[in-house]
C-alpha cells in the first residue's frame, strides 16, 4: 500500500490528485506476483492444454492427416488449444479480484483517491501478460511436436496476438463477474459457459469436414469463427486469410467484456464494498 498511498498523496502527506496511470503499474505488479504466488492460476490453463495437445497429436495425427492442410494435425489442433487456454485463463483476473475483495485490500484501495478503472485493469493486465506467456509456450510445444506455419514466424506472432486478444474479452467477463459477486465458483461459471461450446464447433478436424447437425452447431457456435481465423493463420498465405469474421467476434468478446465490466464497476461504486 505505500508505493500506492506515495502515489496519490503529496511531498508533504496532503492528498494530490489521482495519478492513476502511475498507480496502475504497481497494481499490476501486485496482481503478477499473486499469480506466482497461486500455481492453479498460472499452470493450470497450459497444463490442461499441453496435455491434450500431447494426447490429440499423438491419438489422432495418423487417421487425420490426409484431411488435414499440410497433412500436419498440430496445425489443426494447436489453435484449439490457444481457444480453450483464452477462456480457462480468462478467470485469472476475476479470481484475483475476489480474493482482494475476501481479503479487505480491495476495500482499502477504494477508499484512496485512485481513479476505479485501475481497480479492474490491474488483474485484467496481468492476466493478459500470463496468457501470452502461456499462448508462447504452447506455440512452442507445437513447433516442437512438427508446426510449420505456411506464413513463418509472423503467423505465429498474430497467433499470440490472436489469442491475448480474445482472452482479454474473457477477462473482462470473468474480472466483471467478480466484481458484481466477490465469488470465485461464480467467476469459474464463466469457464463453463464457453467451454462445452468449444466441443460444438469444428473441435477436431477442419469446418469443411463436419456434416449433419453437428455442421450446423458449428455454423451458429461463436466461437467458430476465432477458431477458423486462427487455423487460416497457420494454414494459409496472408492474400488467402479471411480473418475477418474471427476478428469481429473478438472484438464483439471484448467489448461486451468491457461494458460488463464497466457496469460491474458502477454497481459497486453506488453501492459500496
Amino acid at each position: 500500500m505505500s508505493t500506492i498511498t506515495a502515489a496519490v498523496t503529496g511531498p508533504a502527506g496532503s492528498p494530490a490528485a489521482p495519478k492513476s496511470w502511475a498507480v496502475l503499474g504497481p497494481l499490476t505488479a501486485r496482481s503478477l506476483r499473486s499469480c506466482l504466488r497461486t500455481p492453479t492460476l498460472l499452470l493450470s490453463p497450459l497444463l490442461t492444454s499441453a496435455f491434450f495437445m500431447i494426447i490429440y497429436e499423438g491419438q489422432l495425427s495418423s487417421v487425420t492427416a490426409a484431411t488435414t492442410p499440410g497433412g500436419r494435425y498440430i496445425d489443426v489442433l494447436l489453435p484449439l488449444c490457444l481457444l480453450t487456454t483464452a477462456f480457462t485463463g480468462g478467470a485469472t483476473a476475476g479470481q484475483l479480484l475476489v480474493r482482494d475483495i475476501g481479503s479487505g485490500y480491495h476495500a482499502r484501495l477504494w477508499l484512496t483517491p485512485v481513479s476505479r478503472w485501475t481497480l479492474i485493469t490491474a488483474p485484467v493486465l496481468a492476466g493478459a501478460l500470463v496468457l501470452t506467456a502461456q499462448a508462447a509456450a504452447l506455440t512452442g510445444l507445437g513447433l516442437l511436436l512438427g508446426l510449420n506455419p505456411l506464413s513463418g514466424a509472423p503467423a505465429l506472432l498474430a497467433l499470440t496476438g490472436a489469442t491475448v486478444l480474445l482472452g482479454t474479452g474473457f477477462l473482462l467477463l470473468a474480472a466483471a463477474v467478480g466484481l458484481h459477486t466477490g465469488n470465485s465458483s461464480a467467476v469459474g461459471s464463466v469457464t463453463l459457459v464457453f467451454f462445452p461450446l468449444s466441443f460444438f464447433t469444428a473441435t477436431f478436424v477442419p469446418r469443411d469436414q463436419l456434416g449433419g447437425w453437428m455442421a450446423h452447431a458449428a455454423d451458429i457456435n461463436p466461437l467458430t469463427p476465432p477458431l477458423e481465423a486462427m487455423r487460416s493463420l497457420l494454414t494459409a498465405p496472408w492474400n488467402e486469410q479471411n480473418l475477418l469474421p474471427g476478428t469481429l467476434v473478438t472484438l464483439a468478446i471484448l467489448v461486451a467484456g468491457a461494458a460488463a465490466a464497466h457496469l460491474a464497476l458502477i454497481r459497486r461504486t453506488r453501492t459500496g464494498v
